[in-house]
């Protein structure tokens, strides 16, 4: 059976029961539900940034670490907004959970709110009534509910304490970030960039270090130069800044700086061999690098100076050997210099003095430069040179220039086996050294010979006679222009004394005058004359050959008996160390023995001395004799051998080999060595003897010598007188008659 529908009465077309008030607790669930989600996400950011703004600020954390915070903290806030708001919207709020929500939070309704909302509905929804109960009885409840719907609580659902609680949470969170945007504005944006846009922005720092006087970081040193760091502290000073050094082969360290002012640090190193870097901190400063770079200095290499002189000279032009520091020139000389670089350059120069520069040019290739000085004045020249990298030479050649007016040339002349008595005929050798400043022209001798006559008291001295030049016979060859001149030189008495016999009338210089010898040296100065110099005049007493054999034999005896002095002491000294008991034997007297060896140890290192000093006299004495031509050359050869030369073997060897033997005995206790010491002592002794024996034949051999020529002379004169008596009879004999005069009585006598 079909029913049909019935007409529906007046309360089916009102509206459900506190339909309004549901709707409005609806939007105020759903602000809930936002407010509380946003005022924990504003907690979970105060909580985020506290932590995070005093770790990064004191830790300055890296990138890494500011994100894993970031993303912890994300994932709380997705989390919590999941679960305080994601899903408390999702779920529907439909009338019956409002009416319930608010039979929960107004007991008093006693679920007559539901009830007027099913019962509504289902009149609402028409069709034979399929409930037990009366929809007369329904209508009446909804009814009653639409009438005391003003008294029913519907905002009491909603719980506005927590509301109210989460919008404070939320304004104090906003009001956390205004007031420190107020407070520090800087900071919050450094940890909001840091932390929150994860940007690499740096904190703010207490300190900061900046290199002093405008220092590059990059910095060129040259090879082998001190390296000073001066760092400005700007903000708070720390108590010590610290420089770490890394060098290019892998050495590294760290050193305090030394503070020298009062934001000012500095740290020195002396010498910097290769590159380095270098990291500065302190405080909370962020680290100062610097980059040293080692660059080689520009050198002056293949420097040459030429040096040319006046005309006036008549001198080449003369380049300056590399070794020499000074140079003495005269006034109009000319230096030209070249010389080149390692490195390209941007300059050269010649510093002189103080005050004058003189650029130098350059050549095309950047590295060779050249150019002219004349210096007017003494001073110091320095040649340098600039690089690209802005750096003089380390170590510029310097040359000391010592400008003025030639002076007059140096001699010196130091006779050699000649004394200052000499025969007519002798021969003065001797080694010659002359100086000038800037070339010798010539090197010449001259002499004079005057009467060695005493002057009366109060008579007028006689006057000199001049000098005149005298030949010299030179061991090298003289070159003109030479700075030095160094040569035996040998001056013979027979250019002037042609006659053999000393004391001939035709011979200038003869026993009993006296003979002055000098050397002179002529410059090449001009366009004036020459500059000449001398040397010492030495003068010399001419003797007879007699007179200065007697004079030679005296000093060989006087050697001689030297010489017997010093075998003696030998002999004694022989005869101790012999004698003398040795320092095994000698038990508690052991040191007053050792002392005595070791005294005559020293004693023969003397006796070594004096007798070469008595092999060098006596060889003096052996040229004299020769370059007096009192003894010829091949005899005193074999005189040298006989005597000065196995003194000097003795003086070099024998006595220092048996000082050496004694020292060896003490050291030792060995008696072999004392007994070779006493085989070396009567070595000596018989060499020394032997030496005596030949010195006694030398002196005999010259006073036979010196008898035959006497002997020789007596029989040249009388030749001589013999045949002038004969020449003076043979010219009586032929000589004309005399006439007698006119007016004379007496007759010729020859008639």
């Amino acid at each position: 059976m079909t029913s049909q529908p019935t007409t529906s009465p007046a309360f089916l077309t009102a509206a459900l029961p506190g339909q309004a008030e549901f709707e409005r607790l609806r939007r105020s669930a759903r602000s809930g539900i936002w407010i509380e989600a946003i005022g924990l996400c504003a907690l979970l950011l105060v909580a985020f940034a506290l932590p995070s703004l005093l770790t990064d600020r004191l830790l300055r954390l890296e990138w890494i670490f500011r994100a894993i915070l970031l993303v912890t903290f994300l994932v709380v806030v997705v989390r919590t907004l999941q679960r305080r708001l994601f899903r408390p919207l999702a779920v529907p709020l439909s009338d019956d959970e409002m009416a319930l929500a608010v039979e929960r939070s107004a007991p008093e309704v006693k679920q007559a709110l539901i009830s007027s909302l099913q019962f509504d509905r289902e009149l609402q929804a028409g069709g034979e009534a399929r409930h037990v109960e009366s929809p007369a009885l329904k209508a009446a409840v909804v009814a009653d509910v639409r009438a005391r719907l003003g008294a029913i609580p519907f905002g009491a659902a909603i719980d506005r304490t927590r509301v109210r609680r989460y919008t404070l949470d939320l304004a104090g969170a906003v009001l956390f970030f205004v007031g420190w945007a107020v407070l520090d504005a800087g900071s919050l944006g450094t940890w909001a960039a840091r932390n929150l846009a994860l940007a690499n922005v740096d904190w703010p720092r207490y300190t900061t270090l900046a290199l002093a006087d405008g220092t590059a970081a990059g910095v060129r040193l040259p090879q082998g130069d001190a390296l000073t760091v001066r760092v400005q502290v700007q903000g708070t000073v720390p108590d010590q800044v610290w420089v770490d050094y890394v060098f290019a082969g892998g050495e590294r360290g760290s050193e305090a700086m030394s503070r020298t002012g009062a934001a000012e640090f500095t740290w020195t190193i002396e010498s910097v061999l290769a590159d380095m870097t270098l990291d500065v901190h302190g405080g909370d400063s962020l680290p100062l690098s610097v980059r040293v770079e080692i660059v080689e200095r520009p050198r002056v290499e293949d420097l040459a100076v030429r040096v040319k002189f006046p005309d006036y000279m008549e001198r080449e032009p003369w380049t300056l050997p590399p070794t020499e520091g000074e140079l003495r020139l005269p006034k109009g000389a000319l230096l030209t210099f070249t010389g080149k670089s390692q490195k390209p350059l941007t300059d050269a120069f010649l510093l002189f003095g103080n005050d004058q520069k003189v650029p130098l040019a350059r050549g095309a290739d950047g590295l060779t430069f050249g150019g002219d000085f004349a210096p007017v004045k003494s001073g110091l020249l320095v040649v340098d040179v600039v690089d690209t990298d802005r750096l003089g030479s380390g170590t510029p050649p310097k040359l000391v220039l010592r400008v003025g007016d030639d002076r007059a040339p140096t001699l010196e002349f130091r006779l050699r086996g000649i004394g200052t008595s000499i025969t007519a005929h002798a021969r003065i050798p001797g080694d010659l050294k002359v100086k000038d400043d800037f070339g010798l022209r010539e090197v010449s001798a001259a002499f004079r010979a005057s009467e060695d006559k005493p002057v009366d008291k109060g008579a007028d001295p006689l006057p000199e006679a001049p000098f005149a030049n005298a030949e010299v016979l030179y061991g090298s060859e003289f070159t003109r222009s030479a700075l030095r001149y160094e040569s035996t030189a040998s001056v013979d008495l027979r250019q002037w004394n042609k006659a053999p016999t000393e004391d001939a009338a035709t011979n200038p210089i003869r026993p009993g005058m006296l003979l002055s010898l000098r050397f002179g040296a002529k410059d090449n100065f001009g366009p004036g004359d020459p500059h000449e110099g001398f040397g010492e005049t030495m003068t010399f007493r001419v003797v007879t050959r007699e007179r200065l054999t007697e004079d030679l034999r005296r000093r060989q005896v006087e050697q001689r008996q030297e010489l017997e002095r010093i075998l003696a002491d030998e002999q004694r000294a022989t005869i101790e160390l012999g004698e003398m008991m040795g320092p095994a034997q000698a038990g508690d007297k052991r040191k007053q023995v050792e002392a005595k060896l070791k005294a005559l140890a020293r004693l023969q290192q003397a006796l070594g001395r004096r007798v070469a000093f008595v092999g060098e006299a006596y060889a003096r004495i052996l040229l004299e004799y020769e370059n007096n031509r009192l003894w010829e050359p091949s005899q005193v050869r074999q005189i040298e051998a006989l005597i000065p030369v196995p003194l000097a073997e003795l003086a070099k060897d024998s006595f220092p080999a048996t000082s050496r033997l004694v020292d060896a005995f003490v050291n030792t206790a060995d008696e072999a060595k004392r007994a070779e010491a006493v085989v070396g002592y009567k070595d000596i002794e018989r060499r020394i003897l032997a030496v005596l024996k030949s010195m006694e034949q030398a002196e005999s051999l010259a006073a036979l010598i010196e008898e035959l020529r006497v002997i020789i002379r007596h029989e040249d004169s009388a030749i001589d007188a013999t045949k002038k008596i004969v020449k003076d009879k043979e010219a009586d004999i032929f000589s004309k008659p005399k006439q007698d005069k006119p007016g004379s009585d007496k007759p010729n006598e020859k008639k």
